[in-house]
């Protein structure tokens, strides 16, 4: 009879013990390779949605709330920019291109950005197509007409015509009675990026001062019995929350990258470097995950280990007949080594696959829920992992199967 079909029916003989003994090593593997595989998607997707913002400008305080904000509609919004200073900042004749962004409101949870058409024009490199596409529909051309994201059509079921009405704050609240003057038309739907953009509503700049201008001339006469607002207060809702900056040239972005942090005004960012400090500081919780599947993984190796050798402890006599009827010490060996190999090819395949499925299950919730492309594609390190662990496993077996080797004939047989 073939060794690798002896050791097949050693292994079905204690299917029991088997599967529990693969079902460790499959979950190890998975638990690791799933770790791999989100741990670097989740950093391509969230700089690929980056990619078409440059340098972003926005009052003083945490680069980060800034980022997340402006790009990834996430946190609060830092406070205004003066006008004049957004103002001098667009009519800089070192910049190409300014485009500012408003926020503040929102619809149903879903945040409302005001911005200027030119916002749709912008590309992850200059070569490449616009990064925003229409679905269905038009760009906004007057006030209080909206754009609104893939997500947010698919769960609103806002549509071309529909109308709506937002709310102040950036989580979802009761309307005010002073927003339902101001209702948004919607006039687009755009293309699915798979990136934070799909929850955006985006609305004409002028559209979002005029509705906070007349809801703060509402709110100064019923408080005040006053019909007019301040210049001060129409110029503070003019501002703009943040501004996204392209220079005509790299020496012209260095030169203002500077001047804009030098002062005391606004600060300058640039969200490949703001990000790349986060994956920093996500590190060593990365590097925590990493480890708990390392010790999985050991403790799949021990399995193995104590699985064959119990299995040869309890199979001695069985040894010694097979040594008696003329199978070799090589024999006897192989057989235990081919059972090692078995669980370990098995176990191997059996998480390989399911990590990739536990991957992509996550990448799905956060698809769902924050909106961003996690890549999950072939690893070649995912299958080393697999293939390294495999190779330890078949040489965790050496251990039984040295202890099958020595196994004397004559005394298990006359313990008969």
């Amino acid at each position: 009879m073939p060794l690798t079909r002896i050791a097949w029916r050693n292994l079905f003989n204690r299917r029991v013990q088997t599967l529990i003994t693969i079902g460790v090593v499959a979950v190890g593997i998975a638990v690791t390779i799933a770790i791999l595989l989100l741990s670097s998607g989740i950093k391509q997707g969230i700089v690929r949605a980056s990619e078409p913002y440059g340098m972003l400008v926005g009052s003083k305080g945490s680069q980060a709330q800034l980022v997340f904000n402006t790009i990834f509609l996430m946190d609060n919004p830092l406070s205004n920019l003066e006008p004049d200073y957004y103002e001098a900042l667009a009519e800089d004749e070192r910049v190409s291109l300014a485009v500012p962004f408003a926020l503040g409101d929102n619809y149903e949870g879903y945040r409302l950005v005001g911005t200027e058409p030119s916002f749709f024009e912008l590309r992850a490199r200059p070569a490449d197509p616009a990064y925003f596409r229409l679905a269905s529909g038009r760009l906004f051309e007057q006030p209080f007409e909206a754009v609104i994201g893939a997500k947010v059509a698919r769960e609103t079921g806002l549509k071309p015509g529909d109308e709506f009405v937002s709310a102040h704050g950036v989580t979802e609240s009761l309307e005010p009675e002073q927003h339902k003057k101001h209702p948004y038309t919607v006039v687009g739907v755009l293309e699915s990026t798979r990136a934070p953009s799909d929850q955006g509503i985006y609305v004409n700049m002028e559209s979002y001062w005029l509705g906070h201008e007349h809801e703060e001339e509402a709110g100064t006469a019923a408080d005040a019995g006053e019909h007019d607002t301040s210049e001060e207060t129409r110029a503070e809702e003019r501002g703009v929350t943040a501004a996204l900056i392209k220079p005509k040239s790299y020496a012209d972005l260095m030169t203002m990258y500077q001047e804009i942090n030098q002062g005391k005004d606004a600060q300058a960012v640039f969200p490949g470097q703001t990000l790349a400090k986060i994956f920093d500081m996500m590190g060593s919780g990365e590097q925590i995950l990493r480890y708990v599947a390392y010790v999985v993984l050991g403790m799949a190796g021990l399995t193995v280990i104590l699985a064959l050798y119990g299995a040869t402890v309890e199979r001695r006599k069985t040894v010694a007949i097979l040594r008696a009827i003329g199978a070799g010490r090589a024999e006897v060996l192989t057989i235990v080594l081919l059972e090692s190999a078995f669980v370990m090819l098995i176990g191997c395949a059996a998480g390989y696959a399911a990590g990739y499925g536990l991957a992509w299950l996550l990448t799905g919730y956060l698809g769902e829920h924050v909106s961003i492309a996690v890549p999950i594609g072939f690893d070649s390190q995912t299958l080393a992992i697999a293939g390294y662990v495999g190779l330890a496993g078949v040489a965790a077996g050496l251990l039984p199967a040295l202890s099958a080797y020595r196994t004397e004939t004559a005394r298990y047989l006359n313990s008969a």
